[in-house]
């Protein structure tokens, strides 16, 4: 064994026993498949290349670029202060190149790291990947860990455990993860099976299941049905249906079709655009149903909740108009306007002042606070403040403050009346009342 050495000049070589040594001169490749052998190590000072392909123990670059015209295979290959292009495809432990890795073939390896960028064409298979610029897979990438400063892009299916991204991660095939971290953008075009997302700028989904938790800083939107955790997004989710545990945005939520979901809560807008269930929805501005929504907690709306369909709830408390066509509610509803085509039922329901109803009320504790207008009354214990136009009250125990203007009164045990209450039909007192709508 011994060294065989080049030096500003191309040479032919088949098989070398022992170490190559080149400085800014270039190999042709004679051996089988045009390859060239070397038992030993390659080291490289200066600008090299190699016509054919290259096998060794190890190739080292002090300084200098090294282009493979064909296939490059060895344990570890470093390139100090140069870049490294491949034509065809690169199988090695460890690379580590200083500037950027272009691979036109397949890359199989255990580790990777380039300072600049890396590209390769077709597929690539490692343990982890890092580069300080770019890496771009034009084809499948199987990577179980990724670190990347800049821009990832994969236009192939997609396996990794671990994915970060200092910029922009976009992926065209479906994508399987554990974990997505990236710091601006991340879009995937085709369906992806993650576990978590992190990512501070924005994020556009195809679909799929993130398993745990999205945790965007900017906005969120997902184009096809999501399976999900939770979502914390600071901006806006628009979402095309899903079915998940929390969600929590700081401005608008969207879904064009259902959701089914634990627990939602909006600073500012909710749109869903289907039947819907949960455990509860808190929302700081407004709620527009266009399907039936049922929860088995409570709904709280700062503003105004519209429902085109019917809501079921633990309770419900909206600042300023509720709309549905019927409602339902275990312990309470409380609102200042209430409009509904069938009515509204709940344990005990509450207007405040100035408010309005549309629809009877069915309750057992009903309260109707002052200069209100309200529709027909079933309940238990009634109590109507003063200044209050109602329609007709049925109750086991009834009291109507001054100034107040009713359609009638049915009572079976108390009524309490002052003297001022204008009653357009005589009270009568009954053994029972008459059945509710509903």
């Amino acid at each position: 064994m011994g060294e065989v050495y080049v030096n500003q000049k191309t040479m032919s070589l088949d098989v070398v026993e022992g170490d190559l040594v080149v400085e800014h001169g270039s190999v042709k490749a004679t051996g089988p498949g045009n390859t060239v052998k070397v038992s030993g190590q390659v080291r490289l000072q200066g600008d090299c290349v190699f016509y054919g392909s290259l096998e060794a123990s190890e190739v080292i670059s002090r300084r200098g670029d090294l282009r493979v015209e064909g296939d490059l295979k060895a344990n570890n290959i470093e390139l100090k202060r140069g870049a490294l292009e491949v034509r065809g495809d690169v199988e090695a432990k460890s690379i580590r190149v200083r500037k950027k890795i272009t691979a036109l073939g397949e890359v199989t390896a255990e580790t990777i790291n380039a300072g600049g960028s890396f590209l390769v064409e077709k597929n690539i298979k490692a343990d982890k990947v890092s580069v300080g610029g770019s890496f771009k897979a034009e084809s499948d990438a199987e990577v179980d860990y990724i670190d990347v400063g800049g821009t990832v892009k994969i236009r192939g299916t997609s396996k990794s455990n671990i994915v970060k991204a200092g910029g922009t991660l976009k992926t065209e095939g479906p994508l399987e993860a554990d974990d997505i971290d990236v710091g601006g953008t991340f879009r995937a075009y085709d369906i992806v099976s993650v576990g978590h997302i992190d990512v501070g700028g924005t994020v556009k989904l195809a679909g799929g299941i993130v398993e745990r938790k999205i945790d965007v800083g900017g906005s969120f939107r997902s184009s096809e049905f999501l399976e999900f955790g939770d979502i914390d997004v600071g901006g806006t989710v628009r979402l095309s249906g899903g079915k998940g545990r929390d969600i929590d945005v700081g401005g608008t939520l969207r879904s064009e079709r259902g959701l089914s979901f634990e627990n939602i809560q909006v600073g500012g807008t909710v749109k869903i655009g289907g039947d819907s269930e949960g455990k509860s929805i808190s929302v700081g501005g407004t709620l527009k149903m266009r399907g039936n929504l049922k929860l088995n907690g409570r709904l709280r709306v700062g503003g105004k909740a519209a429902i085109d369909g019917e809501l079921e709830a633990g309770e419900a408390r909206v600042g300023g108009k509720l709309e549905a066509v019927k409602i339902i509610a275990q312990k309470f509803i409380e609102t200042s306007i209430l409009r509904t085509r069938l009515g509204a039922k709940a344990n005990r329901i509450e207007i405040r002042r100035r408010g309005e109803v549309s629809g009877p009320l069915i309750g057992d504790v009903i309260i109707i606070k002052e200069r209100s207008h309200v529709d027909d009354i079933y309940g238990d214990d009634i109590r109507i403040h003063r200044g209050t136009r109602t329609g007709h009250i049925y109750g086991r125990n009834i009291r109507i403050e001054p100034r107040c203007d009713v359609d009638g009164v049915t009572y079976t045990e108390n009524l309490q009346a002052d003297q001022s209450v204008r009653m357009r039909i005589t009270p009568q007192k009954a053994e029972k009342l008459p059945e509710p709508p509903f």
